[in-house]
C-alpha cells in the first residue's frame, strides 16, 4: 500500500521521468513528498507556473522525452497554460500533471482555495488528452494512458489533474510496464504511389517540417533527398532536418516571399511532418503529404495524396521503392546552391538584422541548441539562421509566445547539459520570465541569453510607424540595466555597445559555465517580411 502522492512518483519514475518542472502548493503536498521518496526523479523548482510548463517545453524538444510539469489547481494551470500552448503549437510531448480543489467541491463553486470551475475545459483547447483521476487507485492506470497518448500519434501535451484526497489516501500497487508504442509506418500501397509520382519528376521540392527534425527522421529525409535530388525547404520547426550546409539545402520557408518562386517552381512537392501553413504551394502542382495526425492531410495544402505515417518509418519505406524506380539521378547542387543564394542576398538586403544573425552562427559552436524568441531578430533567425542537425533549433511555432525562449532554453539545457544552449530575445519578452534566472542559477543551468534591446515591442513599434503615421502608444520601454539584473541573481552580465562584439562576448560567455546574461542595444529594424 503506498499513498497516492508515491503511487504518482513511481508511476513516473517507471516512465522513464527523470526530472520535473514545478511548484508547490496546498492541493500538491502529497505529490510533493512522494517526489522527495523517489531517487530517480530530479526536482527543479521554478519562480512562477509558466516557467514549469516551458522548462518542460524545451526538456522535451531537445531531448525527445517527455517533459514534466506540476502546478497548482486554478490560478496554476492558468499561468502554465501559456507554456502549454506553446507545447501544443509546436508538438511538444509535455505532461501537466495539476492538482485540484477536494472532491466534494469540484464543481460546485464553493470559492475554494483555487477553486475553478471547470478545470479541464482550460486545458482541453491545448491539450491532446486530459483527464481527472479522482481518486488514488486509479493513479496508477491514468498514467499509464497518459503515457500511451504522448507516445503515439501526433506527440502534443496532456494534461492529468488530482483532488488532494486522491494523493494522500492510500492503494494498492503495482509496477506498471513502460509504456512503448511503434510508430506508424504509411500505407504500402500509397507510398509506392508516390515513389511512382516522385520518380517521374524534373523538379522535386522536399518540405520538412517538425515532423521531421523532432521524430528522428532526419537521415531518412536526407537519403530521400539525395535519391531524387530534389531541393529541400524547411518550415521553421523543421530547421535542422537537413543539415543546413548540405548542397540540397535552400532556405526555410517562414513568412519569406524570397522562397515562392522555389516552391512554385517545383512539379512534385513532398511534404513531410508539416501541416503546411504559408508555403505559397498553388494547386496544378503535385502534392504529397506524409503526416502522423490524418486531420492534418489536406487541411492546409492542395494535397493529391496523404500517407498517414510517422515520418521515419515512412520515408524508409519511400527510399525503398525509390530504389526499385530510380538509378543515379544527375547532381541538381549547382542549381540549388544558385536559389539559395538569391533567397540569402534578400534577406541581407532587408537590414542589419542578417549580418546580426551571422554574427550569431559564426559566434556559435556547431552543436549550438538556439532558442530563437518572439523578436526582431528571432524572425530573421527563423528564416537565416543555418541549422545543422536536428533538435537544435526550437521556436514557439504559430503560438508566438512572446518571452518564452528564456525559460525554454532553460529547460533544453537540463535535457542536454552537454550541449551548448543559447536562446535570443528581445527587451520585451525577456521581462516576462526573467525571474527564471533565480531557476537557473540555484539549479546551475548554465545558458547563455542574448538580449536584443531596442527599447520596445520593436515589431509593434515598427508597424505604428508604418501602418499608424507613427503615432505610438503601449510599444515604448524603459529598461533596466540587463547584465545588471542578471549579476543581482547571481548570473554573469556582459554590456555590449553593438552587434559587432557578439562574437567574442558568445565565446566567452559559452566559456563560462554558468548562467550568462548579454545584453546588447540594437536600432529599430525594417521589417523583414
Amino acid at each position: 500500500m503506498l499513498t497516492g502522492g508515491e503511487i504518482l512518483a513511481r508511476g513516473l519514475a517507471d516512465q522513464g521521468v527523470d526530472t520535473i518542472f514545478g511548484l508547490p502548493g496546498d492541493q500538491l503536498m502529497h505529490a510533493l513528498d512522494g517526489l522527495a521518496r523517489e531517487p530517480r526523479i530530479r526536482f527543479v523548482t521554478t519562480r512562477h507556473e509558466q516557467g514549469t510548463t516551458y522548462l518542460a517545453d524545451g526538456y522535451a524538444r531537445a531531448s525527445g522525452r517527455v517533459g514534466v510539469a506540476l502546478v497548482v489547481p486554478g490560478v496554476g494551470v492558468y499561468n502554465a497554460a501559456a507554456g502549454l500552448a506553446t507545447a501544443y503549437a509546436t508538438s511538444s510531448p509535455v505532461l501537466l500533471v495539476a492538482g485540484q480543489v477536494r472532491r466534494d467541491g469540484i464543481g460546485r463553486g464553493l470559492g475554494l482555495l483555487h477553486d475553478v470551475h471547470d478545470q479541464l475545459d482550460l486545458v482541453r483547447p491545448i491539450t491532446k488528452w486530459c483527464q481527472r483521476i479522482p481518486e488514488a487507485h486509479g493513479i496508477a492506470s491514468g498514467l499509464e494512458e497518459a503515457f500511451r497518448q504522448l507516445r503515439s500519434g501526433r506527440p502534443q501535451p496532456v494534461e492529468v489533474e488530482f483532488p488532494p484526497e486522491a494523493l494522500a489516501e492510500s492503494a494498492p500497487w503495482s509496477e506498471k510496464a513502460r509504456v512503448e508504442v511503434d510508430p506508424v509506418t504509411g500505407d504500402p500501397d500509397l507510398v509506392a504511389r508516390a515513389a511512382d509520382w516522385l520518380a517521374r519528376a524534373e523538379r522535386p521540392l522536399v518540405l520538412a517540417g517538425g515532423g521531421v527534425a523532432f521524430g528522428e527522421a532526419s537521415a531518412s529525409l536526407t537519403a530521400v533527398a539525395e535519391q531524387l535530388q530534389a531541393a529541400v525547404v524547411t518550415t521553421r520547426e523543421g530547421k535542422g532536418s537537413l543539415d543546413a550546409r548540405h548542397p540540397l539545402y535552400v532556405g526555410t520557408m517562414w513568412n519569406n516571399p524570397r522562397l515562392l518562386p522555389v516552391m512554385r517552381d517545383a512539379d512534385v512537392v513532398l511534404a513531410v511532418g508539416t501541416r503546411g501553413q504559408g508555403t505559397g504551394i498553388e494547386a496544378g502542382q503535385q502534392v504529397i503529404q506524409i503526416d502522423a495526425d490524418p486531420a492534418e492531410l489536406g487541411r492546409l495544402l492542395p494535397l493529391d495524396l496523404g500517407i498517414e505515417g510517422h515520418a521515419a518509418p515512412t520515408l524508409d519505406l519511400l527510399r525503398d521503392e525509390l530504389d526499385a524506380r530510380i538509378s543515379t539521378r544527375p547532381s541538381r547542387a549547382a542549381e540549388v546552391s544558385s536559389m539559395r543564394e538569391k533567397v540569402e542576398n534578400g534577406l541581407r538586403a532587408v537590414g542589419p538584422q542578417a549580418s546580426i544573425v551571422e554574427s550569431l552562427r559564426e559566434g556559435l559552436p556547431e552543436d549550438v541548441i538556439l532558442v530563437a524568441g518572439t523578436t526582431t531578430v528571432g524572425y530573421m533567425c527563423h528564416m537565416h539562421f543555418p541549422a545543422y542537425g536536428p533538435r537544435s533549433y526550437l521556436g514557439s511555432s504559430y503560438m508566438g509566445t512572446l518571452g518564452f525562449a528564456f525559460p525554454v532554453a532553460l529547460g533544453a539545457k537540463v535535457a542536454r547539459p552537454e550541449r551548448p544552449v543559447v536562446s535570443v530575445i528581445g527587451d520585451g519578452g525577456f521581462l516576462f520570465a526573467a525571474s527564471e534566472l533565480a531557476t537557473a542559477v540555484q539549479h546551475e543551468i548554465a545558458c547563455v541569453t542574448v538580449v536584443f534591446d531596442d527599447g520596445a515591442y520593436g515589431n509593434s513599434n515598427r508597424e505604428q510607424h508604418e501602418s499608424f503615421e507613427g503615432r505610438e502608444i503601449g510599444t515604448l520601454l524603459r529598461n533596466p540595466n540587463f547584465a545588471d539584473l542578471a549579476r543581482s541573481f547571481g548570473a554573469e552580465g556582459v554590456n555590449l555597445s553593438g552587434p559587432e562584439q557578439l562574437v567574442p562576448a558568445l565565446r566567452e560567455a559559452l566559456s563560462a559555465d554558468a548562467p550568462v546574461v548579454i545584453a546588447c542595444p540594437i536600432p529599430r529594424m525594417p521589417s523583414p517580411f
